[in-house]
């Protein structure tokens, strides 16, 4: 199992069917979710993490909402401080839980609306067995970070008292990611091995080093303010369906985290997050050390390969702890 395995089965689910007790909008991104969330509500100021990628910035700045970051600690657990905002977000980092205890306490104290990022946390639960974006007011998901699609993301209303408000599932047209998408199922078809498909990530990374000088793209700076062009959700979720064999995928992402790790562990490389039961891993997170060099080329050899994580807002770069930038991610989806 590696990233390039081919997700999809005759097996047909719907989203709705996996958050019974929640509301479910469909939009292409979490970002324009987000906006709806945020526009609906009237949320003027908002308290969100610093650890986070810079186009969440996107629909707060679109909207004029004044915003204000936490940081996190080494465990990557939120330090509050008293500071009153209309809202305020949790994230769910690489498909792990965030103990939401400080925010419920936040939202008691300050009558906040409690906003769970779960992009990362399709499928995956918390230790009680909750799944992750159902545990505040609202959950934000980002599908298609986890399933192969063109698109795809939801918002999911959970507390009774917002489920009166009309939000709207975006409508449904094919659009030019969709277009693009069907061109790289047909790559995926011909490099159908981990050993084609990485050598075809590694033939990528060399051109544009030669073209850039990096073999990572620049961080895109306009997406702290420039919503994705496309507002149409793929046609492929049309009713909500979803063809993936939920069980098979679960143990996938298992299955290549226990792999990776095991690798890790030849260069005393620690995860972020360890497994725990109901835990569906995004991708495998941790901190590079000495030899970090030295894991990438053997995780080339078995298929997998790393990337940067999160592209930090320019105001965070410049002022936040030294840890956040030797992040590094191994995704299990490309």
């Amino acid at each position: 199992m590696n990233p390039f395995d081919n997700q999809f089965s005759k097996n047909v689910i719907d989203i709705r069917s996996e958050y019974l007790e929640s509301d479910v909008y469909l939009y292409p991104y979490a970002r324009y979710a987000f906006l709806s969330l945020l526009s609906q509500l009237n949320i003027k100021s908002i308290y969100l993490p610093s650890f986070i990628c810079r186009d969440m910035l996107a629909p707060i700045n679109n909207l004029g909402v004044k915003y204000t970051f936490y940081e996190l600690s080494t465990k990557f657990t939120p330090i509050l401080k008293d500071i009153s905002c209309d809202a305020i977000l949790s994230v769910n980092y690489f498909g792990f839980e965030q103990d939401i205890t400080p925010f419920l306490e936040y939202k008691k104290k300050y009558e906040a609306v409690f906003i769970e990022d779960n992009a990362h946390g399709f499928l995956s639960k918390d230790i009680e067995g909750s799944l992750l974006g159902t545990r505040g007011d609202f959950g934000l998901l980002s599908i298609r970070k986890t399933i192969s699609l063109p698109n795809a993301a939801a918002l999911l209303v959970n507390n009774e008292n917002y489920k009166n408000i009309e939000f709207k599932t975006e409508s449904f047209e094919f659009s030019s990611e969709d277009e693009k998408y069907e061109k790289k199922q047909l790559v995926k078809k011909i490099f159908f091995t981990k050993y084609l498909g990485i050598s075809f990530v590694i033939l990528r990374r060399f051109l544009r080093y030669i073209k850039t000088g990096s073999s990572i793209p620049f961080p895109d700076r306009d997406s702290e303010v420039k919503l994705p062009l496309n507002k149409f959700t793929t046609p492929m979720l049309k009713d909500f369906s979803l063809n993936i064999d939920i069980n098979l995928e679960i143990r996938r992402r298992i299955v290549m985290y226990k792999k990776v790790q095991k690798l890790a562990d030849v260069f005393e490389i620690k995860p972020i997050y360890n497994l725990y039961d109901g835990a569906i891993p995004f991708e495998f997170a941790f901190t590079k050390n000495k030899e970090y060099e030295k894991f990438e080329r053997l995780l080339y050899l078995n298929g997998f390969f790393i990337l940067p994580w999160p592209d930090l807002p320019d105001e965070i770069v410049k002022s936040c702890p030294e840890f956040y930038k030797d992040v590094k991610v191994v995704p299990f989806l490309w």
